[in-house]
């Protein structure tokens, strides 16, 4: 929020929301510090955006659209284009699995917990991380104009950084509990268990690695029409 405010300067306004009343507090409680930001907040869904029509100049989502299902997806892309006012800019950031990577792991089981985690998402029937790269397409199948993508990795190589170190700790004990709601072979639950019961020796691996995708997508919409 404080980059936002920045870039739009002190006579511009930034709004800020989310699904969740906690979040929305937690980010007025952060705000409390900063009096001077050009920031409201609002609780709201994007499939039912609480904004009059061309409203905004430049709207910015961030790993939202991925839990959406398909109804609700086309929902979100149609208002992101009703509040946008002719010639605002919409920027979706999404995480890409297609371009994850866990070091020491072997490809081959990669592929299988992808797929397995992509089932799950199926069944449950949102739109998930793995279709990603469609993002475009759908802001241009939306109205948008001048759609552009681009994906990039970033790359955690050991030593990993204390908040780096705590965030994969919690991910790879989280993936090996029953919690975790995956379908697949018992014999990389198993595998993944194991990993977990001794994942201090695994993030002290001098070889770990962990790559992570992204994309943002961007479009505009027509002054005329």
């Amino acid at each position: 929020m404080p980059l936002l405010c920045e870039l739009v300067g002190p006579n511009g306004r930034v709004t800020a929301m989310d699904l969740a009343p906690e979040n929305i507090a937690r980010v007025d409680s952060l705000a409390a510090a900063k009096p001077t930001m050009p920031l409201t907040t609002k609780v709201g869904s994007l499939v039912d955006l609480p904004f009059p029509d061309n409203t905004f100049d430049g709207l910015w989502t961030a790993n939202v659209v991925q839990y959406l299902t398909e109804p609700e997806l086309d929902r979100a892309f149609a208002e992101f284009y009703r509040v946008l006012k002719p010639g605002g800019k919409l920027a979706v950031k999404e995480f890409d699995s297609t371009l994850f990577g866990l070091f020491p792991l072997d490809h081959a089981f990669h592929a299988r917990f992808q797929a397995a985690r992509e089932a799950l998402y199926v069944t449950r029937g949102i739109f998930g991380v793995f279709n990603s790269q469609t993002i475009p397409g759908r802001i241009r199948a939306a109205g948008l104009t001048a759609v552009q993508g681009k994906s990039w990795l970033i790359e955690r190589r050991a030593p990993l950084s204390p908040p780096s170190r705590a965030f994969w700790n919690g991910a790879l004990k989280y993936w090996a509990s029953d919690a975790f709601e995956l379908v697949w072979a018992d014999e990389d639950r198993m595998r993944l268990r194991a990993l977990a019961a001794d994942v201090d020796r695994v993030i002290e691996n001098p070889d770990f690695c962990v790559r992570e995708g992204f994309i943002v997508a961007v479009g505009t919409k027509p002054t005329t029409g």
